[in-house]
């Protein structure tokens, strides 16, 4: 009952916002803010699933914990949102909720590429 609510206050604040699952969600202004934030706070840090650099040659991402499609209320919560290399990304999809950011660098593991970061 506690999510209903607030998914209902979520809408009333951003009823101007496209549906967090399309698209278009992705191309709003409050979406890019609170992506900067996200990108600025971790700003010195690797994949936090594979701890690998955009130096090595990965892509980073902003990506949700909790998936924005049946969580909509936390779609643009900056404690839902995490780095992740495009593989890792594309690889946790929307099952996964593992919150990479207190993960030791002994236990990451890239699901995507079966290497285990020590």
């Amino acid at each position: 009952m506690l999510d209903f609510i607030k998914c209902i206050r979520f809408w009333w604040n951003y009823r101007h916002v496209p549906h967090p699952a399309s698209r278009e969600f992705l191309q709003t202004y409050e979406w890019a803010r609170v992506r900067y934030q996200v990108l600025h706070k971790y700003r010195d840090t690797p994949c936090m699933a594979c701890a690998r650099w955009p130096k090595q040659g990965v892509w980073l991402n902003v990506d949700h914990i909790k998936p924005h499609k049946t969580h909509l209320h936390l779609s643009l919560d900056i404690n839902n949102l995490l780095i992740l290399c495009h593989e890792c990304n594309r690889g946790k999809g929307n099952w996964d909720n593992t919150d990479w950011r207190s993960a030791q660098p002994s236990t990451r593991i890239s699901f995507c590429c079966n290497l285990m970061v020590e």
